[in-house]
C-alpha cells in the first residue's frame, strides 16, 4: 500500500474534472486526477466527435456563462494549437409551435451581446432549404460545436504541462479516517485537504446520497454517412428543431456522418456502464421519422450507425457545484445535465473560486447543494 499527499485531488477525468485540475495547478496546487478508466474515456459523457456550444438559453445566467466559455475555448485553442471550437453557427428552428420559446432565447441572447438574427419563412427557405417544415428560426452566428474528445485531450495536455498528475484505470473510493478524507485507488491511498468529486454518472457510486436528486438516462444518436453535400459542412449547420427535441450537426465526409440526436428526458438507468452500442427504445424509429419529415432523407439510402451517450441529470438540470454538507473538504462538481460540456473552459475557475472563498458572479445559488435537493422530481431540459 502506497500513500501520497497532494493539495487537491480530483476524482473524475472528464471535462468537469480536467477543467478543475487545470485551474488548480495554475493556482500552484499540487494536483492529482483519479479516474477509473483511461482519459479520455470512451464511455464518459465527455467523449465523442461533437458537443454543441451555444448561448441561447431560457436561463440568462447560462447565456452569460456560455459567452464566457466561448472565449475560454478560443484561449485553449490558442494554447494547444488545435481546432476545438468550430464556430459555424447554430440554427434553432421551429415549424410554428415554438415561437414563444425562440423569442425568449432571443431576448436573453441580446441582453448579453450574443450575435443572433431571425430567419423568417422566406429567409429560411433561401438560406437553409434543408429544413422542410421550418417556418421560423433563430440563428446564432458564433455558436457551433466543440470537438469533444479533442477538447478533453487538450485539457489533459495543458493540465500535465502545468504539473497535474493522473492515476487512471483504478476504481476509486472516498473514505473518512480520523476526521480526514482520503481517496483510495487500487493499492494506493491519496490524501489532500481538498477533494473534488467530478465523476459524472458514476458520482453516486462514490457518494450514494447523491442519488436523492441525481440520476442518469440514455440518449440515442444516429449517424448517416454518404448524405448529399447540402447536409455537409459548409452548407449545413448545427441545429435544434425546437418542436421535436431533435438536434444535430453537419456531416464531415471522411470524418463523421450527419448526426441526429434527441435532447429528451428518458427513463432512468441503473447502470452507468450500459452498452453504448444500444439506443433507447423507440429512438431509431423516431429519428427515422424526423429525418424523413424534416430533411427528406431515408436512412435506408445511407450508411447508418447508432450509439448512445449518458446524461447525468439533476432534477433542475442545473449543475451541482458546491461543498458536501457532511464531508469537510469535499466539493461536488457534477450534474452536467446534458448541457454542461460547453462550459468546460471556465468550470474549473468557478470551482476553484469556491474552494478559495473568492466571490464571483459566475457561481449562482442554483448550483448549491440545497438547491440540488430542493428541485422538483422530474428534470426540465434547458
Amino acid at each position: 500500500m502506497t500513500s501520497q499527499s497532494f493539495d487537491l485531488i480530483v476524482v473524475g477525468g472528464g471535462v468537469f474534472g480536467l477543467s478543475t485540475a487545470l485551474a488548480g495547478a495554475r493556482r500552484r496546487r499540487r494536483t492529482l486526477v483519479v479516474d477509473r478508466c483511461a482519459v479520455p474515456n470512451p464511455i464518459a459523457a465527455s467523449y465523442g466527435p461533437s458537443r454543441k456550444i451555444r448561448s441561447t438559453y431560457l436561463d440568462a445566467h447560462y447565456t452569460r456563462l456560455a459567452l464566457e466559455a466561448m472565449a475560454g475555448w478560443r484561449r485553449i485553442e490558442a494554447e494547444t494549437r488545435r481546432e476545438l471550437y468550430v464556430a459555424v453557427g447554430n440554427l434553432n428552428v421551429s415549424d410554428g409551435g415554438a415561437d414563444a420559446y425562440l423569442e425568449e432565447l432571443e431576448r436573453n441572447a441580446r441582453r448579453v451581446g450574443a450575435k443572433v438574427r431571425w430567419l423568417e419563412s422566406a429567409d429560411l427557405r433561401r438560406e437553409f432549404p434543408q429544413f422542410r417544415p421550418g417556418k421560423r428560426a433563430l440563428f446564432e452566428e458564433e455558436a457551433g460545436f466543440l470537438r469533444a474528445t479533442d477538447c478533453v485531450a487538450a485539457l489533459r495536455a495543458l493540465g500535465e504541462k502545468a504539473g497535474v498528475q493522473l492515476a487512471t484505470e483504478q476504481e476509486a473510493s472516498i473514505e473518512s479516517t480520523g476526521g480526514e478524507v482520503e481517496v483510495r485507488a487500487g493499492d494506493a491511498t491519496y490524501r489532500a485537504p481538498q477533494i473534488v468529486v467530478a465523476a459524472g454518472g458514476w458520482s453516486k457510486r462514490l457518494l450514494p446520497e447523491l442519488g436523492r436528486a441525481l440520476w442518469q438516462c440514455q440518449q440515442g444518436i444516429m449517424y448517416l454517412e454518404g448524405v448529399p453535400a447540402s447536409f455537409c459542412r459548409p452548407a449545413f449547420v448545427p441545429y435544434s428543431a425546437a418542436d421535436t427535441g431533435f438536434y444535430g450537426f453537419p456531416a464531415e465526409p471522411g470524418r463523421v456522418g450527419l448526426k441526429v440526436a434527441r435532447h429528451l428526458v428518458t427513463d432512468p438507468i441503473d447502470d452507468p456502464d450500459f452498452d453504448r452500442r444500444t439506443t433507447p427504445a423507440g429512438f431509431v424509429e423516431a429519428a427515422t421519422e424526423f429525418v424523413g419529415r424534416w430533411f427528406g432523407l431515408d436512412p435506408k439510402d445511407y450508411r447508418v450507425s447508432c450509439d448512445s451517450c449518458m446524461y447525468n441529470l439533476s432534477t433542475s438540470n442545473d449543475f451541482l457545484l458546491d461543498f458536501h454538507p457532511q464531508w469537510p473538504g469535499v466539493f461536488l462538481a457534477t450534474a452536467g445535465s446534458g448541457h454542461g460540456f460547453k462550459f468546460g473552459s471556465i468550470l474549473g475557475e468557478i470551482v476553484l473560486d469556491r474552494l478559495d472563498g473568492i466571490a464571483s458572479d459566475r457561481w449562482s445559488p442554483q448550483f448549491s447543494y440545497a438547491s440540488f435537493l430542493a428541485a422538483g422530481s422530474r428534470p426540465r431540459l434547458l
